[in-house]
C-alpha cells in the first residue's frame, strides 16, 4: 500500500451541522420535559389534553438520549476511521453499514471494516445510486458514459472504469462549481451549509486525498484513487476492485453537494426564531386536532358521474377536495400553462419555481392536452388520494389515450403530509409525470 499524508482543515464537527444539532437539541427538550412533567401534565388536562401517550413517550425517553447521541456521533467517528484510505459518508450511503464497518475498525481490524466497505459497492448498489444520480440536472448528459463505466464495472474491467468514474467527477464539479473549479482543481471549496458529505471533514477531506501528487512510475498496487497518478500514466496498479469501488463512492457522495448547488441551498438561509414553550404548547393542542381529524377520517365512496362530474371546470368539485386540484391541474395542461401546473407539485421536488416549470415544459409542451374524464377515486390514507383518470391527448401529431392513476398527497405549508381538511393543506400531484 502506497503511503499519504491526511490532515483536516477544520475542527468543527458534522454533528454540529444544523440538522443534526436539531435533533440533539429536540432530545435535550424532551428529557426537560421529563422533569417538568409532574407540573406540566396536570396543566395539559386542564385544557382537556390526553396526556397518556405523553406519558408513555416520556417513560422511554432514556432509549431515545442513547439513540440519538449515537446516531448524531456516527458521521464523525466513520470520516475519522476512513476518509484517510478514501471513504466519506453521506447522505445515501447505508447507514447499517457504517455503523458496522466502524465497530469493525474501533475494534483493530480497520483492514477487515474496509474490505466490506468495498463489498457494499457490489453492482446492484452501484447500478441503484447510478440512478440517484439522475436527480441531479448537471450529471444528465453524462449519464450514457457512466452506464458504460458500470458495464465495465460490473465485468470487472476497472482500467476501464476507474478513468472514466473520475472524469466524471472531475466535469460534474467544474460544471456547478461558481469559480469553474473541478474536483481535482487547486483550492477547490466542496462545503456546502447542513451538509454531511459536504463538510469540511468530507468532501473537502477526500478531495486533498485524492489530488496527492503522484511524480513517480510505480507498478505497486494503489488502493486510493489518486487522479494525477492515474490519468498521467504514473500509478500503474490501480486496475482494482478497491480503487473502483472508491471511485463511484466519490461520485455518489459529491451528489450531496450537486443537489445544493442547483437548489441554491449551499448557504445558510435566514435564521428561524426560536420554539418557546408557547410553541410547544400551541404543537401539543395541534396534534390533539390532528388526533380527531384522524378518528374521523374515513374514505369516500364516490359514484363518477352522480356524486362528482366525469369531467369539467374545477368549479364543478368539492372545494378543497383532491379531485378539484387535479381538475385544475389537468385544466392547466389543456392551457399549456406550465408555471401553473409546477405550483402543484410535491414540496420535496426542490428547486426554484420558474426551474420546475422550465421542466413540466420540457414533458407536457409536445403533448396538448384535449380531455380528461375521471375514472375512479380512492381515498387511500388519510392524507393520500388515487385518481384513475382517461387523458386524451396530442403526441408527435398523433391522437393517443391512456388512463393513468394519479396520487395525490395532502401537505402542509412545510410539506409534511397532513390529515386530508386541516386548515391551510394542500393537496400536490405526487407523481407529476404522467405521460
Amino acid at each position: 500500500m502506497c503511503g499519504y499524508s491526511f490532515e483536516t482543515t477544520s475542527d468543527s464537527l458534522i454533528r454540529d451541522i444544523p440538522r443534526i444539532k436539531k435533533v440533539l437539541e429536540d432530545a435535550k427538550n424532551i428529557r426537560t420535559l421529563k422533569t417538568i412533567s409532574p407540573f406540566m401534565l396536570p396543566l395539559l388536562r386542564l385544557f382537556g389534553i390526553d396526556v397518556s401517550q405523553i406519558k408513555e413517550a416520556l417513560a422511554n425517553v432514556e432509549n431515545l438520549d442513547r439513540m440519538t447521541e449515537e446516531l448524531a456521533a456516527i458521521p464523525d467517528r466513520f470520516n475519522d476511521l476512513f476518509a484517510k484510505r478514501g471513504w466519506i459518508i453521506y447522505d445515501l450511503m447505508n447507514l447499517e453499514v457504517a455503523k458496522a464497518t466502524i465497530v469493525k475498525a474501533e475494534a483493530g481490524d480497520i483492514d477487515g471494516a474496509e474490505a466490506d466497505l468495498v463489498n457494499y459497492y457490489n453492482a446492484e448498489t452501484v447500478e441503484w445510486k447510478l440512478r440517484t444520480m439522475m436527480g441531479v440536472e448537471a450529471f444528465r448528459p453524462r449519464g450514457p458514459l457512466a452506464e458504460k463505466a458500470f458495464v465495465d464495472y460490473k465485468e470487472e474491467r476497472y482500467h476501464a472504469c476507474v478513468p472514466v468514474v473520475l472524469a466524471l467527477l472531475d466535469g460534474l464539479v467544474n460544471e456547478l462549481h461558481e469559480k469553474r473549479r473541478g474536483f481535482f482543481a487547486e483550492e477547490v471549496n466542496l462545503q456546502a451549509w447542513d451538509s454531511i458529505a459536504a463538510h469540511d471533514k468530507g468532501l473537502n477531506a477526500l478531495v486533498k486525498i485524492f489530488q496527492t501528487g503522484r511524480y513517480k512510475t510505480t507498478s505497486e498496487t494503489i488502493t486510493i484513487p489518486y487522479r494525477n497518478g492515474i490519468l498521467h500514466g504514473m500509478d500503474l496498479g490501480y486496475d482494482n476492485r478497491m480503487v473502483a469501488a472508491k471511485s463511484w463512492a466519490a461520485l455518489f457522495a459529491t451528489r450531496d453537494w450537486a443537489l445544493r448547488v442547483e437548489q441554491g441551498l449551499l448557504q445558510a438561509p435566514p435564521k428561524e426564531p426560536k420554539e418557546t414553550w408557547g410553541d410547544l404548547f400551541r404543537q401539543i393542542r395541534e396534534n390533539e386536532e390532528d388526533k380527531v381529524l384522524l378518528g374521523a377520517w374515513k374514505p369516500r365512496v364516490l359514484v363518477i358521474g352522480e356524486d362528482i362530474p366525469k369531467a369539467g371546470d374545477p368549479s364543478m368539485f368539492a372545494e378543497g377536495s383532491p379531485e378539484q386540484r387535479l381538475a385544475e391541474f389537468l385544466s392547466y395542461w389543456e392551457a399549456r400553462n406550465y408555471g401553473r401546473m409546477a405550483q402543484y407539485l410535491p414540496s420535496m421536488f426542490g428547486g426554484s419555481v420558474k426551474k420546475i416549470a422550465g421542466q413540466v415544459r420540457e414533458l407536457y409542451s409536445s403533448k396538448p392536452l384535449e380531455k380528461f374524464e375521471f375514472q375512479e377515486i380512492k381515498d387511500e390514507a388519510p392524507a393520500i388520494t388515487n385518481i384513475e383518470v382517461k387523458l386524451r391527448y396530442e403526441e408527435d401529431g398523433n391522437p393517443v389515450e391512456r388512463v393513468v392513476v394519479v396520487r395525490l398527497l395532502s401537505e402542509d405549508a412545510k410539506g409534511n403530509p397532513v390529515v386530508r381538511g386541516k386548515p391551510s393543506s394542500v393537496w400536490r400531484i405526487v407523481n407529476w409525470g404522467l405521460v
